[in-house]
């Protein structure tokens, strides 16, 4: 490995002699400096832009009919207004009926299939022992016989193909992408030319062999020459946590996800160079998670086009992320759209920023289906939706962290008791137990359910920018296991200018790769003094080192577990502890502003939504402190003279006015489930009664177009499988 020395380097030497934290690198430069989040051009808005309303994309695989001239009219007749391609022969047969009535479609796989996305069952017996168990990827996506494959063989005819027509809208490079399977974890691509490029990796992020050694020690060396996995720590877990040094395996998998990530960025700029006119992305996004390629703060800066699946409030934190609004975010619906979940799963996606849907279409046309009814539903969201073209979102000043250092060591605690059965963690076992994902949807609901909306923060956008404690007066840290020196420092100098940070549990225990500090990076700041080692005894009364069981209750999602563990977890003397009677938190002033650390996990708050009372109880002591913050929500909802539960209030600015949507709010998996009913999601109408604290002028029933004039108070009907939307003037 070759090491070399700059000028960056020295300074960064010279930042940690007097920093209060030792670090062995500069991570803000780092972040400013590298590739790994250097943003390709995103899409200019302008009169040409194709997505300046929603787009109902019916994926017609699985549809059950053929595709002719006859059903294209009826579906535009109804109020169809898109639909998909593939770059497998069947844009001859698709695109042209799509152009002949306008529905606006995105060419699929246009990078070809099987070298960014792998399917574990498609692949040979041995290739797939070698990736899952020996750790070779079958395709290195850093082999040049791979990229000019996608390149010359795949997007340069597809795009070659599908520029020509106007209702091309995007281009999808694959489907479910992922550096491994999904986010299932497997043991690396360990072959020479990745090696090679993460002792690159490396050398650039540390600048010496000595600073890297100083972080990772030196006994593990041996992880140069091939990555660490969870194997190599399994004795971590019998020791204190500020012990505890995962640096090799936490650099290995920010490598992979760079090395994934920054390909993507590579041929998204290549299919821009042949058609600069339309946004280039993937589809299939997963949710945040430790294996795969899903650190989200890389992701959005690598994309012009984006569909996730809504997993641990994956899209929350793109809405957050995609400030300019100009990477065109779908979502993939897999109900029902003539169903009352269906409907409502369409209208909340557009509410929250989607410009489209990826419909799954398995079986409409055979014999006797007929979807054409769900077509004035489809026009009314399209309708609605060019209102929201360009909106700027409207937050009430919370921040919620994000930080992919914190998931990544989040993930190791949860796996403590899969211990080395750790590769049978498969996604979805993931996406149902992990405690980040919980934490973060927790948080959300609590603060949706207070009326309150907000943003999150990367840790990439508070290294490059600060953070204003005028946009946001509150900063929380959801479960943020993991902060550097300088994260720490830059959160200090926000709450010394007046903002207010509020975090649940185990803050700043590791630095940004993974390794324990020996005080915790914001103990100071929340005035705690000493902490008792922070051990399996000491967190959650010692009948959990993670948050829940995932050997026990893996079939589970983290709601229904935590049902059954919370009752087993004592009141500890420790670092955190799981209770439903929240104490009153300490809070101590730093300049002008103040900080608390709860000592507590919120996850069960989602589970106690459907207590009724139960959950507004728990949630007090929270919204007393926003409260003590100056965060109060815009308006008051009233049905029947009481606060509907279960409802979400969201407003965007536009054009000099104000839209606010108000919207059924479930648990998260409740909808999938089949439990939107209990949620108050169905065909019956309402009168919901919305309150302003000051009168608002020119108040419009957007649904109707009806004019409501000026006043405080306004009653409107709500069908709880829509919404209902107003506008007034902005600046009252």
């Amino acid at each position: 490995m070759i090491m070399r020395f700059s000028t960056p380097v020295m300074v960064m030497l010279a930042f940690t002699a007097v920093c209060s934290l030792s670090s062995a690198e500069d991570f803000a430069a780092y972040i400013r400096e590298s590739r790994d989040f250097e943003a390709v051009k995103k899409p200019e808005p302008g009169p040409g832009d194709r997505w300046d309303r929603w787009v109902f994309m019916p994926w017609k695989h699985r549809w059950g009919g053929p595709y002719d001239e006859d059903l294209a009219a009826a579906m535009k007749k109804a109020g169809f207004n898109g639909g998909v391609c593939e770059n497998a022969g069947l844009i001859d047969s698709c695109a042209p009926l799509h152009e002949k009535h306008g529905f606006l479609w995105y060419l699929g796989h246009t990078a070809g299939k099987g070298d960014l996305f792998l399917r574990e069952n498609d692949l040979p017996a041995d290739e797939k022992k070698e990736l899952r168990r020996k750790g070779t990827r079958p395709r290195c996506l850093l082999d040049p016989d791979v990229i000019a494959r996608m390149k010359k063989e795949n997007i340069e005819p597809a795009v070659s193909s599908a520029r020509g027509f106007e209702t091309c809208a995007a281009y999808a490079l694959d489907d479910e992408i992922s550096w491994g399977f999904f986010t299932t974890p497997v043991r690396w691509d360990n072959s020479k030319r990745s090696i090679a490029g993460f002792n690159e990796w490396l050398d650039a992020r540390y600048g010496s062999k000595e600073a890297l050694l100083a972080q990772w020690g030196t006994k593990n060396e041996k992880f140069m020459g091939r990555m660490a996995t969870p194997d190599d720590f399994q004795q971590l877990y019998r020791s204190p946590l500020h012990e505890w040094n995962l640096s090799p395996w936490c650099d290995a998998l920010s490598y992979m996800d760079s090395q994934l990530l920054n390909l993507v960025g590579e041929l998204v700029e290549h299919a821009n160079a042949l058609d600069p006119e339309r946004p280039c992305g993937f589809v299939g996004c997963q949710g945040p998670a430790a294996y795969g390629g899903t650190n989200y703060a890389k992701v959005i800066r690598k994309v012009q086009f984006l569909e996730a699946y809504d997993i641990g409030c994956s899209m929350e934190i793109l809405r957050s992320f995609n400030r300019s609004a100009r990477i065109p975010l779908v979502q993939t619906c897999f109900l029902d759209p003539r169903s009352p979940q269906g409907r409502w799963f369409l209208w909340n996606g557009m509410v929250h920023g989607n410009r489209g849907v990826i419909q799954w279409a398995e079986d409409w046309w055979k014999e006797g289906g007929d979807m054409l009814s769900i077509g004035p539903v489809l026009r009314q969201i399209e309708k609605q939706s060019r209102k929201l073209h360009n909106a700027k979102w409207m937050h009430d000043k919370v921040a919620l962290y994000y930080s992919h250092p914190s998931i990544q060591v989040s993930w190791f605690i949860d796996c403590e008791l899969h211990q080395r059965t750790w590769i049978n963690r498969q996604s979805g076992m993931n996406n149902r137990l992990s405690s980040v994902s919980g934490t973060f949807w927790a948080w959300t609901k609590l603060l949706e359910d207070a009326g309150l909306q907000y943003d999150f923060v990367s840790y990439a956008d508070l290294l490059e920018n600060g953070l204003d404690e005028i946009t946001y007066k509150v900063l929380i840290l959801p479960r943020t296991l993991a902060l550097s020196a300088q994260e720490a420092r830059l959160i200090e100098e926000y709450v010394k200018r007046g903002g207010v940070v509020i975090a649940d549990h185990m803050t700043g225990i590791f630095d940004q790769h993974g390794r324990g500090w020996k005080r915790p990076a914001l103990d100071e700041l929340f005035g705690i003094g000493s902490r008792p080692r922070a051990t399996r005894d000491t967190m959650f009364g010692g009948s959990c080192l993670a948050e829940l069981d995932p050997e026990t209750y893996y079939k589970k999602t983290f709601i229904e577990a935590g049902r059954e563990i919370r009752a087993k977890c004592k009141r500890s003397k420790g670092m955190a502890v799981a209770e439903r009677e929240l104490r009153c938190f300490r809070e101590k002033k730093t300049g002008k502003g103040w900080a608390v650390h709860m000592n507590t996990s919120v996850m069960e708050y989602v589970g106690l939504r459907a207590e009724g009372d139960t959950a507004a109880e728990y949630a007090a002591p929270i919204i007393e402190l926003l409260h003590g913050a100056e965060v109060k929500p815009r308006m008051k909802l009233l049905v029947n003279r009481e606060r509907p539960s279960f409802t979400e209030v969201l407003c965007w600015k536009n054009n000099g006015r104000v839209y606010a949507a108000v919207i059924r709010n479930p648990n998260p998996f409740a909808v999938a489930n089949g439990r939107a009913k209990e949620f108050g999601i169905g065909p019956e109408q309402v009168k919901l009664l919305i309150r302003f604290e000051s009168a608002k002028e020119d108040v419009i029933d957007e649904l109707t177009g009806k004019r409501l004039g000026t006043g405080v108070s306004f009653e409107l009907p709500w069908k709880t499988d829509g919404v209902v939307l107003l506008s007034f003037r902005l600046g009252n």
